[in-house]
C-alpha cells in the first residue's frame, strides 16, 4: 500500500486535514452523531491538544482540523501508520470506530490534506466492508414463555418470549406444538438443534430452531427458590458432621453390618 506524499508544511508550519463523510450535510447531520465521528476522528488524528476543530465545509459533511506546527510531524507519522496498518492499538481502533459509523450511516469516508488539491491521506470503506458472520448449528436449549403456537401444515411455528427479547425462529411437529399449546404463557425450555449467527458486531441471533422435546420450568424468581429451599423442614443430630465423614472416607458400612 502507497504511503502518502511528503506535504510540504505552511508558512506558519501547521498542518490541516479534511475528514469528508459521504452522508447527510452540516444542516442535517445530528448533533450527538457529529460529536461521534469527531471524537474519533480526534483521537485516530492524535496530539489532542495540538488538534483544533476549524468548522464544517458545506455540501457533503466535512470535518476540518489544524495540526499546530509542534505536533505536525507526529500526526504526519502516525496517519502513515494507519494507513500502512502499523499504528498502535489506540489509532487503529480509531480508524476501525470511524468505519463502523460510516457503515451505520451507509457512508464512506475519506481524509485528504486540506491544499487546495490535498491527496487523498486514508480512505475510510464504511459501507462498502463486509460484514463477517459465522453460522453454528448445534444441539441446545432455549429458555422462555411461550406466547403462540400456529400453523396448518405438518411444521407448526412456535414463538416464546426469552430475556425480553420475542423468538419467532421456533418449528416443531404438531404433537409437540399441541403440548405446547396447553403451556401458553407459561415458561417452558425447549430442547433441538438450532442455527445461530454471530454477527459482525459480535452479538449471537438465533435464525431456526427445531424443537424436539420441551419441558415446563417452575414461574419463580431465584430468591423464591431459595426462600422454598429454607422452608424444606430438615433434622441434624449433633453427630451429623461426623457421620457424613465417615461417609465420605467410607468407614460408614461399618453401622450396617459391613464386614
Amino acid at each position: 500500500m502507497a504511503t502518502p506524499r511528503k506535504r510540504k508544511s505552511r508558512a506558519d508550519g501547521t498542518e490541516h486535514y479534511r475528514f469528508k463523510i459521504d452522508a447527510y450535510t452540516p444542516a442535517t447531520i445530528p448533533m450527538g452523531r457529529l460529536a461521534q465521528y469527531m471524537n474519533e476522528l480526534a483521537i485516530l488524528l492524535g496530539e489532542r491538544d495540538s488538534v483544533h476543530f476549524r468548522g464544517l465545509t458545506k455540501g457533503s459533511t466535512i470535518l476540518n482540523a489544524r495540526v499546530d506546527r509542534e505536533a505536525a510531524p507526529k500526526v504526519h507519522d502516525r496517519m502513515v501508520a494507519v494507513r500502512a496498518g502499523d499504528a498502535n492499538a489506540d489509532a487503529q481502533r480509531a480508524f476501525n470506530a470511524l468505519n463502523t459509523l460510516l457503515r451505520a450511516d451507509n457512508a464512506v469516508g475519506v481524509l485528504r490534506d486540506a491544499a487546495p488539491r490535498g491527496a487523498v491521506v486514508i480512505r475510510f470503506p464504511g459501507r462498502e466492508l463486509t460484514e463477517e458472520k459465522f453460522t453454528v448449528r448445534q444441539q441446545g436449549s432455549i429458555d422462555g414463555f411461550v406466547t403462540g403456537v400456529r400453523g396448518k401444515d405438518a411444521t407448526i411455528h412456535v414463538t416464546l418470549q426469552s430475556e425480553g427479547r420475542q423468538i419467532s425462529g421456533c418449528e416443531t411437529t404438531r404433537a409437540i406444538a399441541k403440548q405446547l399449546g396447553a403451556k401458553l404463557f407459561e415458561p417452558v425450555r425447549l430442547f433441538g438443534r438450532g442455527r445461530w449467527v454471530r454477527e459482525g458486531d459480535g452479538e449471537w441471533t438465533l435464525e431456526h430452531f427445531r424443537i424436539e422435546s420441551f419441558e415446563p420450568l417452575q414461574d419463580a424468581s431465584l430468591s423464591d427458590a431459595l426462600a422454598a429451599l429454607r422452608d424444606i423442614p430438615t433434622e441434624w443430630g449433633d453427630d451429623a458432621y461426623t457421620e457424613l465423614t465417615d461417609e465420605r472416607k467410607g468407614r460408614g458400612s461399618r453401622n450396617n453390618g459391613g464386614h
